[in-house]
């Protein structure tokens, strides 16, 4: 599986071509020396899009529905995992990490993966959620209710940092692996276990979105004929709540609402069109950004698994680093994708950028 090549020397004599290249002063001009500085800069940009993403979910009421609930978790652990990459740029600067050698092969990567992988279960959550509201509308609106989304946002946590962390952690303490004075975790060296990774972090949760994305896209143009989706939901929704419109906004402590309508009282049965079509629109971009940011990262960790030789020295350098950075550009893209499908969201963030007094005075 591996022909000629081995996967720890080409890890080895990546890692040193990095060193050299990043920590080189010699040369004129020397621009590598200031890429982990620039890429401190794209991590300071990303935490600090999420923390507002955060701060205009905490002073707009009506954006913490049901569904964006989801969307908090995901701007949350994006906006944590930004702290761990601003450590590991510091990394990159000095050659080394700020705390003991053990502490960073056996905990702070586990710690990181783990909190990154959130970010993945979480769009398959939404996916998966998303697929219920399109095929039981009525069973997934009368159920709903926050408190069940702040309970599965707790479970994605638990799973993901003690399966990754386990993962991670564990077996190298029983292998005591190492590889000089530099830290890759155990299972780079190990085609399977490395393998294993790939499916896990990407290419499960992908096919996951996509099989279950198909299916909503297929039902909703089936209901709609292909082109006006809001028809048939005004049929058995009798509430389209003007708030809706803007933001997943009143759901009424998620009981069924209620509208007079020539003079009888009837309740609503499901999503309004406007909360089904944002709602769409939203998990189409986060997909979109997902399936961008980690394509090109799991080809090559692909390519690398099967035969190294492969992908050195045929790849250069730039191209491998590029394409493991390329995934965290994903948590700078996904609040991007709320601020386009989400209108009361878009409003709300260019209201704390541009008068922020206003709503401190709330």
């Amino acid at each position: 599986m591996y022909a000629e090549g081995n996967t720890t020397e080409l890890l080895q004599e990546y890692t040193e071509i990095a060193g050299t290249e990043l920590t080189e002063v010699g040369t004129e001009p020397d621009i590598n020396r200031w890429i982990p500085l620039l890429l401190l800069v794209f991590v300071i940009i990303m935490i600090a899009i999420n923390g507002i993403s955060l701060a205009a979910f905490v002073v707009e009421k009506r954006l913490r529905g049901y569904n964006n609930y989801f969307i908090i978790n995901l701007t949350l652990s994006d906006f944590i995992f930004g702290f761990f990459l601003v450590i590991t740029c510091l990394h990159m600067y000095l050659g080394r990490l700020p705390f003991p050698f053990p502490v960073r092969c056996k905990v702070f990567y586990g710690v990181s993966n783990s909190i990154q992988f959130v970010s993945n279960l979480i769009i398959v959550t939404i996916c998966v959620d998303r697929h219920r509201a399109t095929y039981d509308p009525i069973g997934h609106f009368t159920r709903r209710r926050k408190r069940t989304a702040l309970y599965t946002n707790i479970c994605v946590w638990i799973v993901s940092l003690v399966f990754w962390f386990s993962f991670t952690t564990v077996p190298d303490y029983f292998l005591q692996f190492r590889l000089g004075s530099r830290c890759f975790h155990w299972y780079s060296v190990f085609p399977i276990a490395q393998l294993s990774t790939v499916l896990i972090r990407f290419i499960i949760p992908f096919t996951i979105t996509l099989i279950l994305y198909i299916r909503i896209f297929v039902k909703i143009q089936g209901i709609a004929g292909g082109k006006h989706i809001d028809k048939e939901f005004t049929k058995d929704t009798t509430v389209s709540d003007q708030g809706l419109a803007e933001g997943d906004v009143k759901e009424n402590k998620q009981r069924p609402q209620v509208k007079t309508i020539s003079g009888v009282q009837k309740a609503a049965i499901r999503e309004s069109s406007s909360e089904v079509r944002r709602a769409t629109k939203t998990l189409l971009f986060i997909a979109m950004a997902f399936f961008i940011t980690w394509f090109p990262m799991t080809v090559i960790s692909i390519v690398i698994t099967i035969d190294p030789t492969l992908a050195y020295p045929q790849l250069p350098f730039w191209a491998y680093w590029g394409s493991i950075w390329l995934v965290y550009v994903n948590g700078l893209l996904n609040p991007i994708c709320y601020v386009i499908s989400q209108p009361l969201f878009r409003k709300t963030v260019f209201g704390l950028l541009c008068h922020p007094i206003r709503y401190c005075r709330r």
